[in-house]
């Protein structure tokens, strides 16, 4: 029952979890990551720090003039690029550079070139390049958007794409936009679904969820050292860190586009170089630092934006996009496995044995949410193991309160009854006491004041009660330190028992010890008390051993620990026969059994005792051997 309520609190508060879930996703992406390696289809073209140094005398800072991007693209085809995505929003007009945007016009006549465009709320339906929108069959509807179309000029763009990136559930991106429906109707790709639709010739429509959770792919750093190696292209070292797919510069890109453009070539150099490029799909886009197309993923804090538009289309190429897993079904299976836990964590009492348990059910989530990811799946794994966790939790306190309660119940009931030694083993093994009633072999001690109510006619109450309390102080302190457990008093009387409620073997010898003590003491309170002018005392004791039922026995509201049954009536009856043999202490054959010989014992009589078929034996104590 505990593990269902952990499990439904956390199915409930699953949210506040999911800073957390993502960070475990996180932490195994990075892990499966390197065992997912990228699509060699895929090359980017990055707009490094290199590629920037080396440009900015000839073209400036970007934006570059247009003309840098028709170089780009003439040399791309050049080198039989299957599709040429570029990563960099080029819409309106250069009036800076006119003859630079007709080039870029005409470059892209004919070439498989997708454009980045800005898509806003606020903006207006594109109306030049609404051809190139997508149909949208039975998508979840979303706030529809407007595009910053680009010129006119350029409408020869084999498609236009989103380039927005949008954060996941936390800070990092997890999920990737596939489309957004558009004003009046259609919806405007991503990046990187338009540029497969062109690698695959596919005709521009789509259906079901508009973002899909990214799978996404990473290089050991063996390769990352054997492509540095290769390259030996300061480039591919970007402050992000290492771009997970080929990256060549930008700069390179469009020296080549130059050298070609006059037919330079002296080392033969070109060929080698654009043999990279062949039938790939070519991402160009911003890897430097200062161009702030910078962003956080799994795999780093700063993945510039080309590189995550290009994973996301070797999901699309490869069908390897995550998947989310059924919310309702995993809560399902969560409330499930915390309720199975949690009937196996309570039914055990040892605390390591629990906690290795919970640490088992958290580990077993764990793994479960490890494998469900490499299998594409994307799991609430912090809740399911919070749930194991949390459970183990409750009940550990729910028990340890159980047990605070049972000590104090403990105390209560045997704190006045037995010694601080008996107490600190009942609550140190309560396991071994049985509250309510059960038959037990034990020893039962009666002791008696002879003539107590001739004393108390003869003697001033106040010096009664005094007398009485000294010597039931007495009593008690001996009774106990010997081992045994006050049951009550009964006017001047003292009833106690031994084995009960911790176990004691020697519990026959125990109670004649005491006797003997309890005589001995009474002896000398007498002789004190005579020398004071007070009524002098002799006390009865009978002992007797057999089995009896111990326990909690009387009303719901009010209960003593005691002992009922004949063994106890053959006690007390053993007690008021002193007054007949003129004793002070009997016992029974069955307590003379078990006491051995070390004490000096006479026989008195068999006598007929009730619920007795036969005459019980009983015996004088006069004390120990030695003493004989």
């Amino acid at each position: 029952m505990i593990g269902l309520l952990c499990a439904l609190a956390l199915a409930a508060a699953s949210q506040l979890l999911l800073p957390i879930e993502w960070e475990l996703h996180d932490a195994i992406t990075r892990v499966i990551a390197v065992r997912t390696p990228p699509d060699p289809r895929i090359v980017i073209v990055g707009v490094s720090d290199e590629a920037l140094r080396a440009l900015e005398p000839d073209y400036g800072r970007p934006p570059f003039p247009r003309e840098v991007y028709a170089i780009a693209i003439e040399e791309l085809r050049r080198a039989g690029a299957r599709v040429i995505a570029i990563d960099v929003a080029l819409t309106g007009e250069d009036a800076a550079h006119p003859e630079g945007d007709r080039g870029f016009a005409e470059a892209l006549r004919g070439a498989p070139v997708v454009l980045a465009v800005p898509s806003r709320v606020d903006a207006p339906r594109p109306a030049t390049f609404a051809s190139k929108l997508w149909r949208l069959e039975g998508a979840e509807a979303t706030l529809p958007v407007g595009v910053d179309e680009p010129s006119a000029m350029f409408r020869e763009a084999a498609g236009i794409s989103g380039v927005r990136l949008a954060p996941g559930n936390a800070t990092n991106i997890h999920e990737y936009l596939l489309a957004e429906p558009v004003k009046g109707g259609g919806a405007l790709p991503s990046l990187a679904l338009e540029t497969v639709r062109q690698y695959r010739g596919a005709p521009r429509a789509i259906s079901g969820e508009l973002a899909a959770p990214m799978r996404w792919h990473d290089v050991t750093d063996a390769q990352k050292r054997a492509r540095r190696a290769e390259t030996k292209d300061t480039s591919t070292r970007d402050p992000s860190g290492d771009v997970r797919y080929p990256l060549i510069g930008f700069h390179k890109l469009v020296v080549a586009g130059l050298m070609r453009r006059e037919g330079i070539d002296p080392a033969g150099e070109l060929a080698p170089f654009e043999a990279k490029l062949r039938d790939k799909i070519v991402f160009i886009g911003y890897t430097a630092l200062g161009l702030f197309d910078l962003r956080v993923t799994p795999l780093s804090p700063r993945t510039p934006g080309v590189e995550i538009h290009a994973n996301a289309a070797d999901d699309l190429l490869n069908n390897t996009f995550n998947r989310y897993a059924n919310l309702p079904l995993t809560f399902a299976l969560m409330i499930v496995i915390a309720a199975l836990f949690g009937a196996a964590i309570g039914a055990i009492r040892s605390q390591l044995v629990s906690a290795l348990i919970a640490i088992a059910g958290v580990g077993v989530w764990a793994a479960a949410t490890f494998i469900a990811l490499q299998h594409g799946f994307v799991v609430r794994g912090v809740a399911g193991m919070s749930s194991i966790a949390l459970t183990w939790v409750a009940i550990t306190a729910v028990e340890f309160a159980a047990e605070q309660r049972q000590t104090l119940q403990l105390k209560t009931t045997f704190g006045r009854y037995v010694s601080p030694q008996i107490l600190t083993h009942i609550l140190a093994h309560p396991e071994k006491v049985q509250l309510g009633g059960e038959r037990r072999d034990l020893t039962i001690l009666f002791s008696d004041i002879r003539g107590f109510t001739s004393i108390s006619e003869a003697s001033e109450p106040e010096q009664v009660v005094e007398m009485l309390n000294e010597y039931l102080t007495r009593m008690v302190e001996i009774l106990l330190a010997h081992g045994g457990t006050l049951d009550k008093f009964i006017g001047d009387a003292v009833m106690g028992f031994w084995n009960a409620p911790a176990f004691d073997p020697e519990h026959p010898r125990r109670a004649v010890r005491c006797a003997i003590e309890m005589i001995a003491e009474t002896a000398r309170l007498r002789e004190r008390w005579e020398t004071e002018g007070k009524a002098a005392i002799r006390i009865g004791i009978g002992i007797n051993t057999g089995d009896a039922v111990v326990g909690n026995i009387g009303a719901e509201q009010v209960f003593g620990y005691t002992v009922i049954g004949d063994a106890v009536n053959l006690a007390s009856r053993l007690e008021s026969l002193n007054k007949e043999y003129k004793t002070e202490i009997i016992v029974s054959e069955f307590t003379l059994a078990r006491i051995g010989e070390e004490y000096d014992v006479v026989y008195l009589d068999d006598v007929k005792v009730k619920g007795k078929a036969n005459a019980v034996k009983i015996y004088e104590v006069r004390g120990m051997r030695h003493e004989a």
